[in-house]
């Protein structure tokens, strides 16, 4: 009965410790968010202090595991797109043109202007879709770099957004490392029990 009596209480104190410390481990991931000074160290919690290294990664990560700029070019430029494009920029330049005009022209000469502008914009346009994917590629791709979009949209959160958008990904993955410090403290506490009793 004694020793039923210790292994619980060592094993509830295990687990007790176990929790707690995993609980901490995890609240140190995000707080404190700005730098403090404990006993003259700095101390501040991994995300907020890494936090432009992770947007840089996270950047990396999704332009060259997730989506390419050559994927997304890919899924514009399916036929159903292409026609939606050239249809929407047409009506643009139809109703930015006769808008612009002065309104002593008679609509019809508005009419012929903005068809005849419309015209060689399309034209162009579609001389542009029907580059070689590969040139078309790697002319937009030197300008827009998804990597970087990614990496300045994660830089610019403020350290809580950051904190709640962790949180909200990794709830559970995070929820079961404190259940799990628990879960092996509790086991160390009876392998301790054991040791004490029969060593």
């Amino acid at each position: 009965m004694q020793f039923l009596t210790r292994m619980l209480f060592l094993a509830f104190v295990g687990a007790a410790i176990g929790w707690f410390t995993n609980f901490v481990a995890v609240k140190m991931l995000f707080k404190p968010l700005k730098p403090i000074k404990i006993l003259g160290i700095e101390v501040q919690g991994l995300i907020p202090k890494r936090k432009y290294e992770i947007a840089k990664s996270v950047g990396e990560i999704v332009e060259k595991e997730l989506l390419s700029f050559n994927e997304l070019w890919d899924k514009l430029l399916t036929e159903e797109n292409r026609k939606f494009l050239l249809s929407n920029l047409d009506l643009k330049v139809k109703g930015v043109t006769e808008n612009k005009f002065p309104s002593f022209l008679p609509k019809a000469i508005k009419e012929m202007i903005s068809n005849y502008i419309g015209d060689i914009i399309n034209r162009e346009v579609e001389v542009f879709l029907n580059f070689p994917p590969n040139e078309v590629v790697e002319i937009i791709s030197k300008k827009l770099k998804i990597s970087e979009i990614v990496e300045e949209k994660i830089k610019s959160f403020k350290l809580e957004k950051l904190e709640d958008v962790v949180i909200k990904i990794a709830h559970s993955e995070l929820y079961m490392i404190e259940i799990m410090g628990g879960v092996l403290g509790f086991l160390i506490g009876v392998l301790q029990a054991i040791v004490i009793q029969f060593l």
